[in-house]
């Protein structure tokens, strides 16, 4: 894992336990809020013929997500995410010669559903698309995230999906992430 990962996580982990010593009051409704986040981490490719067999090579990622809640429990959004690699990959196409295909800085943008089971832990399942220059493929993802609330509704979260790109190859992303909670209700004071 990149360093700058490490030095954020154990920044997430103190901010943490110190807002928990704090006991600090209930937890904002989440409902009708919009959360904006950037995510940073690694993204760990298996079937890359770059590497020896059953190797797995790994590569940076960003991601931006944009989610909507519908209740504290449901969100529905939109995540994307970017490798800053290429690569070429055998693609699965169920004949004795398969084709290999470079992969040039993928993208992928998915339509996706979080559900938080508990106050902190999101599990998300989505389905789109991986697009590159030679190809895209269509995609499926499952992962979770925990966040921890920071002042000023801004949430750090850590993040790890599995993405399985339909005939082609699987990715393990795990990312670092801030979030900002945005709420469009009036406040009113009295």
């Amino acid at each position: 894992m990149r360093p700058i990962v490490g030095l954020l996580l154990i920044s997430a982990i103190s901010i943490h336990n110190c807002r928990a010593q704090e006991k600090l009051e209930e937890h904002a409704s989440l409902k009708g809020k919009i959360g904006i986040s950037a995510i940073m981490g690694d993204a760990f490719i298996k079937h890359n013929i770059d590497t020896k067999k059953n190797e797995i090579s790994s590569a940076a990622a960003l991601g931006l997500n944009v989610n909507y809640w519908i209740s504290n429990k449901f969100a529905l959004g939109v995540h994307s995410d970017m490798i800053f690699e290429s690569f070429i990959i055998e693609e699965k196409n169920g004949e004795l010669e398969n084709n290999f295909i470079e992969r040039e800085y993928p993208l992928s943008v998915n339509a996706v559903v979080t559900y938080n089971p508990l106050h902190s832990l999101g599990l998300l399942a989505g389905y789109g698309k991986e697009f590159s220059e030679e190809k895209d493929f269509s995609m499926f993802l499952v992962g979770a995230e925990y966040m921890v609330e920071i002042p000023h509704d801004w949430e750090l979260g850590l993040s790890a999906t599995y993405e399985v790109k339909n005939d082609a190859y699987d990715t393990f992303v795990v990312g670092l992430g801030l979030t900002k909670l945005v709420s469009f209700e009036k406040k009113h004071h009295l």
